[in-house]
């Protein structure tokens, strides 16, 4: 299916995602700028990580307010590779790795979404995946950033389906570097361990979702953190996620042109 979109800053985009609805509703909410919000007053974003990129709104949403920026998406498995490979081939900043990162290199099944490539998991979850699975590689996080000169991490989306805290205990050196951490979680558990991992240098500065066993969070490194920036934006991103509202047919109707095509 190809929409297009139009965030609230003004940049339209054509894109490409799976078949249905949900996948979507989720792609327009990365692409309109409400699930990973650009936060304008952080400087130098030279490196940026997309973990878990499926079919690539986070890396194009990135590519666009960060053109200058060097940006690594992950991705294992196929099925959405292959769309995130067409939707950022018109971006030369845009560099696709055909696995995903977690604490060693392994060879894993990869369990299909139960209605969307966006929950398939290295986890069969009930009511979430199928039995259906591909087998797909896994690299260390460190031996990766190692091997491709990565010493720093200005800005990192995380979104592994339930692998999120392996990654960032095997980053642990890396984490100080990151200046803007977007991550999701799928338990408490995880939730707090995750807060604790990043508290002595990162502060919660925004979260667009958040329940009891899930949530979309944002960490913002204590030296920008305390910016009058970051404070004043923060007036603006409570406004904008506020105003957003749904069609009827659940997808955003704020900024979307509405138009799109079957695949």
């Amino acid at each position: 299916m190809r929409f297009a979109v139009e965030s609230a800053d003004g940049v339209s985009v054509d894109f490409e995602c799976a078949d249905n609805l949900v996948s979507r509703w989720v792609c327009g909410e990365i692409l309109i700028g409400k699930t990973y919000p650009w936060l304008p007053f952080v400087p130098d974003v030279r490196v940026l990580l997309d973990v878990g990129a499926n079919c690539g709104a986070a890396s194009v949403y990135f590519a666009n307010h960060y053109p200058d920026a060097e940006i690594h998406a992950f991705e294992p498995g196929s099925e959405q590779r292959a769309i995130l490979d067409r939707n950022t081939a018109a971006y030369p900043n845009v560099s696709v790795h055909p696995f995903g990162l977690h604490a060693a290199d392994r060879r894993v099944p990869l369990y299909k979404g139960s209605y969307d490539t966006i929950t398939a998991s290295v986890f069969r979850r009930e009511d979430v995946n199928v039995d259906d699975s591909e087998v797909v590689g896994l690299r260390a996080v460190c031996a990766w950033a190692a091997e491709a000169g990565v010493d720093r991490i200005d800005v990192m989306k995380l979104d592994v389906e339930g692998c999120e805290l392996e990654v960032l205990q095997s980053l642990r050196s890396l984490v100080p570097t990151i200046k803007v951490l977007y991550v999701e979680y799928d338990s408490r558990i995880a939730r707090r361990e995750i807060d604790a991992l990043v508290a002595p240098t990162h502060q919660l500065y925004f979260a667009s979702m958040q329940f009891l066993d899930q949530g979309e969070t944002i960490y913002v490194r204590n030296d920008l953190v305390d910016l009058p920036e970051a404070h004043s934006f923060l007036g603006r991103l409570f406004a904008v996620t506020s105003a957003a509202s749904e069609t009827e047919d659940g997808t955003p109707a704020d900024n979307h042109t509405g138009s799109s095509t079957g695949p």
